[in-house]
């Protein structure tokens, strides 16, 4: 004859401790959530500008008025961090409007085919405390090319409540503008594009 023993059922003591552990473990963070959050950056709190020009003498500046990004800090490793920005090419702002149509022209950010730019990071180091070399793939008009941003941390209020200021970043980089097809007026006004991006991050 086969014969079952049954397993004793739990007192009420050992069951209100399984049941108040269980609620620990749920409630606690992981070690994951203490190592990284994500942060917010746009044209809210910040800039993106850009120059154009080899010479003082056929310089000319501009911005883009609307943007908006996130940026994933991994506090026990930096490398795994991410930056991801999206900028609308419509929001292109020159010195006057004449400018500001040349620019928006298929000769050059072509925005009604292509009406957004973005920025992913692949590659994020730290030089000093403060000081990060950002590496990504930027693509505009269709085209994806390498940048380097090299950025600087000010102002770090790691205990701001969500909302406020977190951090204030300022990151500069530059491009070719003829690998992305704008090759108008290259001769005359120049190739390289300098571009300084400055934001406050928030949670």
């Amino acid at each position: 004859m086969l014969s079952f023993c049954m397993p004793c059922p739990p007192t009420i003591g050992t069951r209100r401790r399984a049941l108040l552990l269980g609620t620990v473990v749920a409630l606690s963070p992981s070690r994951t959530a203490w190592a990284s959050e994500q942060l917010k950056i746009s044209s809210e709190r910040g800039t993106i500008d850009f120059s154009i020009g080899d010479s003082k003498l056929f310089r000319t500046t501009g911005e883009f008025k609307k943007w908006h990004g996130i940026v994933d800090v991994d506090h026990a490793d930096v490398g795994r961090s991410r930056v991801d920005v999206r900028v609308d090419t419509r929001s292109i702002e020159m010195l006057d409007k004449q400018q500001t149509d040349m620019l928006k022209s298929a000769d050059f950010f072509a925005v009604d085919k292509f009406p957004e730019m973005t920025f992913r990071s692949t590659s994020i180091q730290r030089k000093t405390r403060d000081d990060l070399e950002v590496t990504g793939d930027i693509t505009l008009r269709g085209i994806t090319k390498p940048m380097q941003l090299d950025v600087q941390v000010l102002d770090r209020k790691p205990d701001a409540p969500p909302g406020a200021r977190y951090a204030r970043f300022h990151g500069q980089g530059q491009i070719k503008r003829s690998e992305f097809g704008m090759t108008k007026y290259v001769d005359i006004v120049g190739d390289i594009v300098d571009i300084s991006i400055r934001a406050d991050a928030w949670r």
